[in-house]
């Protein structure tokens, strides 16, 4: 039994609000007018919907899971106190809402490039060098602007658009002239990079193949 702890109210006296779901075996929608609805079978309803909030997400808090029940039980309990607080946190998930697109990996680098940018005026703004805090730092302080400011989201979208719609005019090629020796010391890294690379269990059991046009050399009389 259900006890709820509020005064009968009569349904002229509720606020009207429309309520729209979807029926089971995809049978349609039904709206729901909480103005006509009477006080007892509001009341009703509201247990009936923190009742399904409170008990969300212990689809594996089974007796197989915990197979003495007086664990059940408070493990049962523990998961529903914690979707009680999350409600009143406003973290419940509410059905049919939207999900939020996740930003791609380049939108993210563009925020971050914006947050960053930001962060280093504020610092400048509050006489704290650059130089003086580690790079880690900043991208902390950008990672925490963006979680605070999404909007930062919209806006590196935006210059990413406009970034396609403005297609490069000059040519690249006739004005940027490459550096033999940077290509030289890059040419030079990646050798040395693979030099060091250690060789793996496999390429380390092969025999190094014979250079073409030598003999094998004889193998000695055991």
């Amino acid at each position: 039994m259900t006890n709820v702890d509020t005064d009968t109210t009569t349904g002229e006296e509720l606020p009207s609000t429309l309520i729209k779901f979807a029926l089971k075996n995809g049978a349609g929608e039904i709206e729901i007018d909480t103005a006509r609805v009477p006080g007892d079978a509001y009341r009703e309803a509201l247990m009936l919907g923190f009742k399904a909030i409170a008990e969300r997400g212990m689809s594996k808090m089974t007796k197989e899971a915990y197979p003495v029940e007086d664990e059940r039980k408070a493990a049962i309990k523990t998961k529903a106190e914690a979707n009680v607080e999350d409600m009143y946190a406003g973290k419940v998930k509410i059905t049919g809402a939207k999900t939020v697109k996740k930003a791609s990996g380049a939108v993210m680098t563009e925020a971050m490039r914006l947050a960053r940018n930001l962060i280093k005026d504020a610092m400048k703004a509050n006489k704290i060098k650059i130089s003086t805090v580690k790079a880690s730092e900043i991208t902390k302080a950008a990672k925490a602007y963006i979680e605070t400011n999404p909007s930062i989201i919209t806006t590196a979208e935006a210059n990413l658009k406009a970034r396609e719609e403005t297609p490069m005019t000059l040519d690249i090629k006739s004005l940027i002239k490459v550096d033999p020796e940077l290509v030289a010391k890059d040419a030079a890294k990646k050798a040395k990079a693979k030099a060091d690379k250690p060789l793996s269990a496999k390429q380390a059991g092969k025999v190094a193949p014979r250079a073409v046009g030598s003999k094998p050399s004889p193998r000695a009389n055991a």
